[in-house]
């Protein structure tokens, strides 16, 4: 079984920084929606300080914050950029907060669009958040459902964004979304559903839409078929591995890859069992390759012996890339596979050593 969100959410508070950071890489990576996860980055924050506690903090594209952690996020955010300069890993980090609780639904924010406006004009750090767009997507909260159809039959890029967005949180988008994915798969020029829709499945789980998200990885246009790969990891269904198993020998090099990201974000208990199953059915050595680094990346140490296996087949140049990722080796393997140890250690020095 892949390493849990359990086990990585304890490991937010280890007292190694780069096993700290590798945690919390896989969980934001896996779009983890468990509140602990704020609160342990918050709680070690103050134990072991802002920049030191989780270095790549900055780079993180999700963070699961809950509708009554956005006070602490803006509170914290205000006293993180307070004297340092634009560049200080401090700073960067609380733009990061408010940009990250900025995507999250408008209801989340609303309350504290005062705050956010202050804290805003203190500094150039949250040059990212357009205060006018979150104004606008509060503001379509109240406005009714008629009016929110004619923007989309009528309205422009953003006004088709804001109000499909809206309709989702009012559980009134199914047939929307729909519409909108199957416009986006088509070959011509797509319209603004199509974009909003895509966009949309990049921020939140369009759950029960995972087959047609799986079509779009195929696709020949690169912003449609990443969309398409992050929508599906988002929904983060265990279901969508069968789909990935059945349509995997048919697809395409890059489509092919884009399912194997997709299978590695999931950290599902049979992504390493599947990841074996695909590995003959991959289209070339990169492919394979893939999956291979993917496995590595589950740390799935109840299947030890496949995983050194996949660990000791990789090739060289990926496992450079994904080397600050083994620092989990050790605590992970002390908790599941103590005995084995010694081996472990012995054998992913060996590689390392290897490596350019």
């Amino acid at each position: 079984m892949a390493v849990s969100d359990a086990q990585l959410i304890r490991w937010l508070s280890h007292g190694e920084a780069k096993v700290r950071n590798v945690a919390l890489e896989l969980l934001t990576g896996s779009f983890a929606q468990d509140p602990s996860i704020v609160s342990a980055i918050f709680e070690n924050w103050d134990r072991f300080g802002v920049a030191e506690a989780y270095p790549e903090f900055p780079l993180i594209s999700f963070l699961p914050i809950q509708e009554l952690q956005v006070s602490e996020c803006l509170d914290r955010a205000a006293k993180m950029i307070d004297g340092r300069k634009l560049t200080d890993r401090v700073c960067r980090c609380a733009g990061k907060l408010l940009e990250s609780v900025s995507v999250h639904a408008p209801q989340f924010f609303q309350p504290h669009l005062a705050a956010i406006g202050t804290l805003h004009a203190s500094s150039k750090i949250f040059f990212r958040v357009s205060l006018n767009g979150l104004s606008v997507r509060s503001q379509a909260l109240e406005r009714p459902t008629h009016s929110l159809l004619a923007d989309l039959n009528d309205g422009n890029e953003s006004d088709v964004a804001i109000a499909l967005e809206c309709l989702y949180y009012r559980h009134e988008a199914d047939s929307l979304i729909q519409r909108g994915l199957a416009e986006a798969a088509s070959e011509d020029q797509r319209n603004s559903l199509a974009s909003a829709t895509m966009s949309l499945a990049t921020r939140v789980p369009l759950k029960s839409f995972e087959p047609q998200l799986l079509k779009l990885i195929a696709h020949r246009d690169i912003t449609v078929s990443d969309a398409a790969t992050i929508g599906l990891a988002r929904c983060r269904d265990p279901k969508t591995q069968s789909m990935i198993a059945d349509a995997f020998p048919k697809l395409s090099r890059l489509a092919q890859l884009r399912a194997i990201e997709v299978i590695r974000r999931g950290r599902f208990p049979k992504s390493s069992e599947l990841l074996r199953y695909l590995l003959p059915h991959g289209l070339d050595f990169s492919v394979q390759d893939a999956i291979r680094i993917a496995e590595v990346m589950l740390f799935d140490f109840e299947s030890l012996e496949e995983w050194l296996e996949a660990y000791l087949l990789a090739d060289e140049q990926s496992l450079g890339r994904i080397a600050s990722a083994m620092a989990l080796v050790e605590p992970l393997g002390h908790e599941v596979v103590p005995d084995e140890m010694t081996r472990i250690l012995k054998l992913v020095e060996s590689r390392k050593l290897a490596a350019p």
